[in-house]
């Protein structure tokens, strides 16, 4: 068995159902007895991991115990697994591996480049982690990923805008908003104003319900905060009243949307949300939110529609 444990030292862990001792460094002596198999995982500078492991390989482990995020996993064949995922802001080329020879270690290389740098991509999801743009909006900064093709476009989607798309609806879900917070930790920690901040909290747009609002925000803000230590500002946003969708409408209407002012006043204001299409409700609660004394508003969306400006 050759092996290569070399990837330096992982943060601290905050999850309650993890294995090892929270807070402790990773102990490799003692830890990779736990992740077990073969397996061999290799990062790119780009923040992106691949691996292959065995079936008796417990890979979970060794990521999170760097606090990285498995986008996709499944089957190779029936001795494999193989999965792709996002690693930290601190992004060099590097790999680790543990397999029975040289001749294992170069032929799961070439799976790994076949499969994952070819044009087959095992991946629902997109993996682009830094900010594609920015624009004014109100005199106000704002910073998105990826470019949104809505279905009113009636344009034949790649595969890499089709995973856009299926990442915005299923963010709207609340069902990827642990992705979703990796890829905007690693995005928002490469800006160099981000540093500048005197006092960020992070404050989401309001969504047109109560409901829509809890389940698309509370979890991924609480995740993103933790990843940027920075203040959660869920909680400063609070809808009394639901409201009509309102995309696409040349009116916005914030009647019924309560923001507390003492998580505003004198703080650094990142405004979050999914997609940015005309800017109206950004632009209304941006201007809220300088009233209530923000010291600056900067707006941070996943996606700018197409075509909007």
């Amino acid at each position: 068995m050759i092996t290569n444990f070399s990837f330096g030292v992982p943060g601290e862990m905050t999850d309650a159902d993890y294995p090892m001792p929270l807070g402790d460094y990773f102990d490799i002596e003692k830890d990779m007895m736990q992740v077990g198999g073969e397996f061999l995982l290799v990062r790119d500078e780009e923040s992106n991991f691949y691996f292959l492991c065995t079936d008796d390989c417990n890979i979970e482990i060794l990521c999170r115990a760097y606090d990285w995020y498995i986008v996709s996993s499944g089957r190779f064949n029936d001795r494999l697994r193989i999965g792709m995922g996002l690693a930290g802001e601190d992004a060099y080329g590097s790999e680790m591996f543990r397999v029975e020879d040289e001749q294992t270690l170069r032929r799961w290389h070439d799976m790994l480049k076949f499969t994952f740098k070819g044009d087959f991509i095992r991946s629902y999801y997109p993996k682009t982690n830094r900010f594609r743009g920015k624009l004014r909006v109100d005199g106000a900064l704002c910073f998105y990923i990826h470019d949104y093709y809505p279905v009113s476009h009636k344009l034949k989607l790649t595969s890499e805008q089709k995973k856009v798309v299926n990442l915005v609806f299923r963010l709207k879900e609340g069902a990827c908003a642990s992705l979703a917070a990796k890829l905007f930790s690693l995005a928002i920690s490469r800006m160099e104003f981000f540093n500048g901040l005197a006092d960020p909290i992070l404050i989401p747009l309001p969504a047109s319900t109560k409901e829509r609002h809890r389940q698309r925000f509370e979890y991924f803000c609480g995740e993103l905060s933790r990843r940027l230590i920075i203040d959660n500002g869920f909680s400063a946003v609070r809808i009394e009243q639901d409201r009509e969708q309102q995309k696409g409408t040349q009116q916005r209407n914030m009647s019924g949307v309560v923001f507390d002012p003492d998580y505003i006043e004198g703080r650094d204001v990142l405004l979050l949300d999914d997609i940015l299409t005309t800017g109206m409700s950004f632009t209304l609660v941006k201007r809220e939110l300088e009233k209530l004394g923000a010291n600056s508003v900067t707006g941070i969306f996943l996606t700018k529609t197409v075509g909007a400006k």
